[in-house]
């Protein structure tokens, strides 16, 4: 036995060995004050900017470090390497990093095997797909160094917007990578500063985007929790996560944004982002037709009735399905859960100006056996599908009715998400959209819809069937709609816009599209030419569908589009001319959007020396408002300008007004009057008068008491003019000389 545990131990030392000898481990063979080696230059503990510099010359980007020095980036314009050097008031290297250039560092070479294994200041590692390491991020540091790093990071959004820049070096490095352009620069500064002001207010660029129906500005890439005991923010930790994303070039930024979670742990929400500024474009309004007035007021009734009947559990079932084994139960949903659904997809007909589809029990019924089936048969890894085999144990009357309406869609997704995800990705069919046209067929009446599954919605089999005959009323079936666009039926995108005519006109193999937003002016041309670019699309089916796309398209709740179908044929006179409509984009979740009742400053008049800076705090109310965006201008740059995020800075002698606008539409405003001086000798103002309304009041020492109590940073001339005791310093002191004379006055 002992001989046996003997073997046992020496072959699992063998096989260690065997481990640790066959990956590269060339990062344990630095010296214990060497922290980087790379392109055969040896980085120590004591090398400094100069030294560095000298190997690599000039650095691209050089800005401030949270760790109290410069933050230094080196990269060549082919875009194959980086390396990235942050350092202390000192001159000190804290943090170093780098992507190539034969890297060999404390912990990682390059081409060593990712660990996933993490400690306090681990840092960050670039791997590729087979976990090789490319890149990576370490720290030379102290704990009071981190401490530093945080309250310095904390304290000015402004080294967040610094790596914005050195972050994005990365990102187009790892294009390069992959051989993929990556036209994107970072975000520039006004928007970035908005996105502070909206931090201030509770939410953030991407989470604005959402609740005001702008998602089509932003495109997510990621979101997550960072945990910083392990690795602070740095161009690697932020840049990776851009690898293999693309986007259209009207998607002009990339923004890495971080918002703090908890002050006391440091825990960060990562956000990154693709952002369109067309976003902030100012639209206008696009009257709307009779027709289409018409059409918008049945839809607001239709969602009415679709509110309604959801406040049922969308899950519940009057009869629990079995699915998994036999005997089949095709169960029931509730009846109030089909009603919603059924109002779910007649908000897109009526949208349209087709007739409502009429639910019909039987037709649930055959719909529900028809997903109990099919979900049983994908389980057991029968033919399945619309012709789907019947099981041994599968009744003949249940595979009937299975097999009855075979106008259907076989669709994942629960009763409900199955609408949206076959009206907008057409699955299996992109281009002929199959699924979409049986839901928007105009000659249908009837239909029932059914579902078996659970957890997530793509754990689910639904099937939608369709009966009755009505004749083709409609010239023309578009998606988005040839009326009012339902945008609540479009929350992961619309996929390609497809347009059909049932009679009187047919494409040909030379037609192309125009789409014109009204509200903006902006024209997109889909052609011949251009239909394979990798944005775009443009196919002809038969001679009654065009299916298109044009990925620079961005869209919002109130654009109207004009789509011009050119060269196609008039079935009367065959002649070749052009067909144009209107689809007018209405988001009807966004009707009970909460306007910006009003801004409330902290201050409201404000008294700085040249060089002087000072930031504004700007709460909308209410604060659960939809949109929170606020714009800031000023009256007088050459006095005093603003930044997005309420920081004020002092240029010249004079006055400027500062105007803070809500950017909902609601027009309300708040002004901030600001006067310059060139110096604390330069006289205008009342001694003791804090809030500078020229009366010394019992409101003057509240403000100065509480200012003092909370510890609030007073400017210069605030502190020359409640500096009761001329001490240089504002204390209790003050407080009470100020509290006297308004008493001895009074």
């Amino acid at each position: 036995m002992k001989k046996q545990l003997k073997s046992i131990l020496l072959c699992f030392i063998l096989f260690l060995l065997f481990i640790i000898f066959s990956t590269k481990v060339s990062a344990t063979s630095l010296a214990s004050d060497e922290l980087l080696k790379f392109k055969s230059f040896i980085i120590k503990t004591s090398t400094t900017v100069e030294q560095i510099n000298d190997n690599f010359g000039q650095p691209r980007i050089e800005c401030a470090s949270a760790f109290g020095g410069k933050a230094y980036t080196y990269y060549d314009d082919e875009y194959t390497w980086m390396l990235h050097i942050e350092t202390d008031e000192k001159g000190q290297i804290k943090g170093y990093g780098c992507i190539n250039g034969d890297f060999v560092s404390r912990k990682y070479a390059q081409g060593d095997k990712y660990s996933s294994v993490v400690s306090n200041m681990s840092g960050t590692a670039i791997y590729d797909d087979n976990e090789l390491v490319n890149g990576v991020y370490e720290y030379n540091v102290s704990a009071s160094d981190v401490s530093k790093y945080k309250t310095n990071f904390l304290s000015s959004s402004d080294f967040l917007y610094d790596l914005q820049k050195s972050s994005l070096i990365v990102s187009r490095i790892l294009a390069k990578k992959h051989n993929y352009e990556f036209p994107q620069t970072y975000i520039d500064e006004d928007i970035f500063y908005m996105n502070e002001e909206l931090k201030d207010n509770g939410t953030d660029l991407y989470n604005f985007a959402k609740s005001t129906g702008k998602t089509k500005y932003v495109s997510l890439v990621l979101s997550r929790t960072d945990f910083l005991d392990y690795e602070l923010p740095n161009p690697m930790m932020l840049g990776r996560n851009t690898e293999n994303y693309t986007r259209a070039e009207n998607y002009k930024y990339v923004f890495y944004d971080m918002k703090l979670l908890d002050k006391s742990t440091f825990n960060m929400f990562t956000t990154i982002v693709f952002v369109d500024p067309a976003f902030l474009e100012q639209k206008k309004n696009v009257e709307l037709t009779a027709n289409e007035l018409s059409l918008l007021e049945a839809v607001k009734l239709k969602y009415k009735e679709y509110n309604t009947h959801g406040q049922a559990i969308v899950r519940n079932y009057d009869v629990e399905p079995v699915y998994k084994e036999l005997p089949l139960v095709a169960g029931k949903w509730s009846d109030m859960a089909l009603l919603m659904v059924t109002d779910y997809i007649n908000l897109a007909r009526v949208g349209l100006g087709l007739h409502q589809l009429e639910l019909d029990q039987d037709i649930v019924d055959a719909a529900q056996h028809k997903a109990t089936l099919v979900a049983y048969n994908n389980i057991k890894g029968y033919t399945s599908g619309h012709y789907p085999e019947q099981p041994d144990g599968v009744s003949d009357d249940f595979f009937k009715k299975a097999q009855s309406y075979m106008t259907e869609n076989l669709y994942t997704g629960d009763i409900q998400s199955s609408i949206p995800s076959a009206l907008n990705d057409a699955y299996g069919d992109p281009v002929e959209c199959g699924h979409r046209y049986n839901l928007l067929d105009p000659s249908a009446t009837k239909w029932g819809v059914g579902a078996v599954g659970s957890g997530l919605s793509f754990g689910w089999q639904a099937a939608h069937k369709f009966s009755g005959f009505e004749g083709f009323l409609n010239e023309l079936v578009a998606w988005p709609s040839n009326g009012i666009f339902t945008m609540d039926l479009a929350y992961n995108g619309i996929g390609n816009w497809t347009a059909r005519f049932y009679k009187n006109y047919k494409f040909t193999s030379e037609s192309e599209v125009t789409i014109k937003c009204l509200n903006s002016g902006k024209v997109y041309e889909i052609t011949q030419q251009n239909k394979n670019d990798s944005d775009k699309f443009l196919q002809v089916t038969g001679s009654s569908l065009l299916t298109f796309r044009n990925d620079t398209i961005a869209y919002e709740n109130g654009d109207v589009f004009e789509i011009t179908l050119h060269n196609v044929m008039n079935s009367a006179n065959n002649e070749i001319t052009d067909y144009t409509y209107r689809s007018v984009f209405a988001n009807f979740s966004k009707f009970d959007e909460i306007s910006v009742q009003d801004i409330v400053l902290d201050v409201n008049t404000l008294n700085l020396l040249v060089g002087e800076e000072k930031n504004v705090d700007a709460k909308i109310y209410p604060e659960d408002a939809t949109n929170k965006l606020i714009k800031y201008t000023s009256s007088n740059e050459k006095v005093a300008t603003i930044r997005q995020d309420g920081k004020i800075i002092a240029n010249a002698a004079g006055k400027a007004t500062i105007i803070v606008d809500s950017l909902d539409g609601s027009n309300v405003s708040k002004t901030i009057s600001v006067t310059v001086k060139n110096n604390i000798d330069d006289p205008d103002y009342i001694k003791g008068d804090y809030d500078e309304n020229g009366e010394v009041e019992i409101t003057d020492a509240y403000l100065l008491l509480r200012s003092i109590v909370k510890e609030e940073e007073l400017t210069s001339l605030k502190v020359q003019i409640v500096d009761m005791d001329d001490s240089g310093n504002v204390d209790i002191t003050d407080a009470y000389y100020l509290l006297r004379y308004i008493v001895k006055n009074m």
